[in-house]
């Protein structure tokens, strides 16, 4: 048994799938349906790609989140860093 047919029922054990369906599918498709979420979130807090730090969402999930959760969290720190950058500089506008 190689690694896809291992990762192809590794996902189906999530119960995502129904078993009819998955019985008419190969481990292909089946990983095809899946895409490998960070948390904490790669971009925003730096988190590694390793297994502990990845999660399975179906793409549709997965995008989802993306929209509604991490996207605006991102949104935020950026708004903070460049608010807190402006702060910064008055102040040091202030001491010259």
């Amino acid at each position: 048994m190689n690694r896809t047919v291992q990762l192809a029922s590794a996902l189906l054990a999530l119960g995502d799938i129904p078993h009819e369906h998955a019985k008419q599918m190969t481990a292909e498709q089946i990983i095809s349906l899946y895409q490998f979420d960070h948390h904490p979130n790669r971009k925003r807090d730096g988190g590694p790609d390793e297994p502990w730090n990845l999660t399975p969402r179906l793409i549709q999930a997965h995008r989802w989140k993306t929209a509604t959760v991490d996207a605006p969290a991102m949104a935020k720190d950026k708004r903070i860093a460049r608010k807190q950058a402006e702060h910064k500089a008055r102040m040091a506008a202030k001491g010259a």
